[in-house]
């Protein structure tokens, strides 16, 4: 078991020695994560930052228990995720980590409150959970979270009937209904425009804060993780080319994990000083929308 401190007396949730992933691909073996290490402690909101190709999601994969490393060791809350059998492993996954999709994953079909309710199936023996049998204590928090990321209003809506920005906050209220530890989220605004994108970010960022939650964030718009992050882990190639707080991201690290790649595009420039110069240094043009929450 890992030790779940540091000196600061913070508390470890996760924490990965030497985490390598290898896929065979035919004859050849690609080396997909290569002794990726760090840790991140309870609350904090960490960007894992890369262009494509560079690792991110098959990080997030070990992180959400879907998959387990070649070699190395992952640590949730002290005990070897590695070890643990397939089943114990969903059982982890479900009750103590919350998803939130690029593309939402919900249920066009069905109203908004019944898509957070989903949430909920984690908890649920198989007849209920088919049947979608619902306590009222968990119909009136599906109902709260909705409110709480400003979407009261559209509770009955069906999901086909919301915007983009709204379907993610419906998929952010889905993930808090679980009540976890840790919430992993693949690219939560790559499909949203700059305005949406932002308010997705400020619900994200106040809600996890709020509910004392470990938030794990995959992003390419460099702009929106250093404005929103505790710390960024930056991914190259399957290797950890930086991690830190947002302030020490300089013009060439920035480039180091992106190179001459374009992924990385802003949509918000920034006031701090080493912000702005970070981003110019490597081309990155930005645009300045309003951030009204939608």
């Amino acid at each position: 078991m890992a030790d779940t401190t540091n000196n600061d007396n913070r508390r470890v949730v996760i924490e990965l020695d030497h985490v390598r992933r290898d896929f065979q691909v035919g004859d050849e073996t690609v080396h997909a994560l290569k002794g990726v290490s760090f840790k991140i402690y309870e609350g904090e909101f960490v960007t894992i930052m890369g262009k494509s190709g560079s690792g991110k999601s098959t990080l997030l994969n070990q992180l959400g228990c879907l998959d387990t490393p070649s070699s190395g060791e992952y640590y949730l809350d002290g005990v070897s995720v590695r070890t643990m059998s397939r089943n114990d492993r969903a059982i982890l996954r479900n009750r103590k980590i919350g998803f939130i999709f690029q593309n939402y994953n919900l249920v066009y079909r069905l109203t908004a409150i019944q898509n957070v309710l989903h949430g909920r199936l984690g908890y649920k023996g198989a007849v209920a959970g088919s049947l979608g049998l619902y306590s009222e204590g968990e119909k009136l928090r599906a109902f709260e979270l909705l409110d709480e990321v400003g979407l009261g209003e559209f509770a009955y809506r069906r999901a086909d009937q919301l915007s983009g920005g709204q379907k993610q906050r419906v998929g952010i209220a889905r993930a808090l209904i679980q009540d976890p530890r840790i919430i992993l989220c693949d690219e939560p605004i790559a499909s949203l425009d700059p305005k949406s994108s932002r308010a997705v970010m400020e619900h994200l960022r106040r809600v996890t804060r709020q509910h004392g939650i470990t938030c794990i964030v995959n992003l390419h718009q460099v702009d929106m993780a250093l404005e929103f992050s505790d710390r960024i882990v930056g991914l190259r190639a399957g290797e950890k080319v930086f991690e830190g707080a947002p302030a020490e991201l300089t013009p060439q690290t920035i480039a180091t994990i992106y190179g001459d790649d374009e992924e990385g595009r802003i949509c918000v420039p920034l006031a701090e000083p080493i912000v702005g110069s970070a981003l110019a240094s490597v081309g990155m043009a930005s645009a300045a929308p309003s951030g009204a929450l939608q």
